[in-house]
């Protein structure tokens, strides 16, 4: 026993060396631990730093690459003032239309934004709830009702309003998402939407024997649908021809205008059937519908239609019609329709034929030529007549012939004057004169045309020396007739004093 006290005495050293040296092991570890973290080079350190940092600037200069913001100087379509002059959502039909033009320093950097619109409360907030999400493309709009354009991310929502909205001013946010370089891009804005046209309801009380319940809106209506709202229309403002008279037999052109009448909602997804009763009257396209995509808000489209008259078409007045289709800013179809007269004319042939003049007249004689316009045309002329145009040639009055029915001829009479030639090129009086005989009539819309044809002759001088003569001759026959009468009065006398002498001689000898 006294061995074994002994002996346990010799051991306790021994246990109480064990048990330090097993706690001082844990803290050796730990301590070769952190001498080992701190023989990590100080150059390696600070690379690692200034690399976390370097890749938190990238990160960060990427995001704000792309800062979008709202284009507060410029009224886009839909729009009554400029955000910078006080923008407001248009309230109006039991809708709303809000417009967010967003724009980016860079515009190539993003092709798309995608937009989502929150609402707020669907308790207490006045809209119709669904999914508003949409994706808009960078477009080129017309700014401040001119001509000019800019690239803009134009956000255009109409949101439907409850029946039974309350007043007041609520908030809309817009969430914008988009990614440019790979990164991803998110922003948001809010625009605030005054509502000051409350509608209340007038509830009837359900009677206890029926389970019909009714109520009114606004104006004590029955129907609980909601108002028509007032629509995009498109209607015909213009429409001019190329060229103005419209023949059979030839092409045309009609340069249509087409306005979109609303001053806030815009048309899309536009198709135009453009047809023609008459078979003789062909649109030369491809097809008879044309399509576009989109017609802002009180702009005007131009649509140029190339026809082909045939020949054979019968004169008169066609209607062409024009079908559009489209839809409004909330996607619903649409339509309107309008028709183009065009008066088509069967083009007029008209010649003239005349007398031939003689191959000389003298000055101061007039001659009857004989003259016939032939319409050889499908359509009738009126106010026919017929002159003369040709230095020392004239006539007191035109040969008028009248009216002339198609394929028919008509004849008159021209009275031609020979005078001198005091205007003519040369400065003679008289000798050879050329001209034309002019035909000028009417078709059916009081437009004047004319027909020609040549015409020559020679004008001889008066001759006075013939004059002369002839006057000689008659005063050399009055004096030969006053001498014969004065010898056959001598006569006379000498037989009567004859007589007269032989009866008085007889006398005195009876007595």
């Amino acid at each position: 026993m006294a061995f074994l006290m002994v002996l346990c005495l010799c051991q306790m050293p021994q246990m109480v060396w064990a048990a330090e040296v097993t706690e001082k092991m844990p803290q050796g570890t730990e301590t070769e631990k952190l001498t080992e973290a701190e023989t990590v080079p100080e150059s390696e350190k600070q690379t690692e730093t200034e690399k976390n940092q370097s890749e938190s600037e990238q990160t960060e200069s990427n995001q704000s690459a792309v800062i979008f913001q709202i284009d507060d100087t410029h009224i886009y379509e839909g729009m009554e003032k400029a955000y910078k002059d006080g923008y407001e959502p248009t309230v109006a039909d039991d809708k709303v239309q809000m417009v967010l033009p967003l724009v980016a320093e860079d515009m190539k950097t993003v092709s798309s934004v995608t937009v989502t619109p929150n609402l707020g409360d669907t308790g207490t907030a006045p809209f119709v709830y669904k999914n508003y999400q949409k994706t808009f493309k960078a477009t080129e709009e017309t700014v401040n009702g001119t001509k000019d354009k800019k690239q803009v991310f134009l956000v255009n929502y109409t949101f439907p309003l409850k029946s039974d909205r309350k007043n007041g001013t609520y908030p809309v946010v817009f969430d914008v998402s988009a990614k440019a370089d790979g990164q991803e891009i998110q922003q948001s804005f809010t625009l605030y939407v005054t509502i000051a046209d409350e509608k209340k309801k007038d509830t009837v009380k359900k009677d206890s024997t029926s389970d019909v319940s009714v109520s009114n809106d606004g104006e004590n209506s029955s129907d609980e649908s909601e108002k028509p709202t007032s629509e995009p229309k498109l209607i015909i403002t213009k429409c001019q021809s190329d060229p103005e008279r419209l023949e059979a037999g030839k092409d045309f052109t009609l340069n249509v205008e087409i306005k979109n009448t609303s001053k806030i909602k815009y048309v899309q997804n536009m198709t135009i059937d453009v047809t023609c009763a008459e078979t003789n009257l062909t649109l030369k396209a491809d097809s008879n519908t044309f399509f576009f995509d989109r017609l802002g808000s009180n702009e005007t489209l131009k649509l140029p239609l190339t026809f082909s008259a045939s020949a054979g078409i019968q004169e008169g007045r066609y209607d062409i019609q024009l079908s559009m289709s489209y839809d409004n800013p909330d996607a619903s179809s649409l339509s309107s329709s309008g028709t183009i007269s065009v008066d088509i004319h069967q083009p007029l042939r008209v010649e003239l034929e005349a007398d031939e003049l003689p191959d000389s007249i003298n000055a101061g004689d007039t001659m009857n030529i004989n003259v016939q316009a032939l319409n050889l045309g499908k359509g009738a002329i009126y106010n026919v007549r017929c002159v003369v145009d040709a230095p020392g040639l004239s006539t007191g009055t035109s040969a008028y012939i009248g009216s002339v029915e198609a394929g028919s001829a008509a004849n008159g009479t021209l009275k031609i004057f020979a005078g001198m030639k005091q205007s003519s090129a040369d400065g003679e009086m008289y000798g050879e004169t050329s001209g034309k005989l002019i035909l000028s009539y009417e078709d059916e819309d009081g437009q004047t045309y004319t027909a020609e044809k040549e015409i020559s002759t020679v004008i001889n001088p008066l001759d006075l020396s013939t004059d002369s003569s002839q006057t000689e001759e008659k005063k050399q026959g009055v004096s030969l007739q006053w001498y014969i009468g004065v010898i056959a009065a001598v006569v006379i006398l000498g037989t009567a004093g004859v007589i007269i002498y032989r009866r008085k001689a007889k006398q005195h000898e009876q007595e």
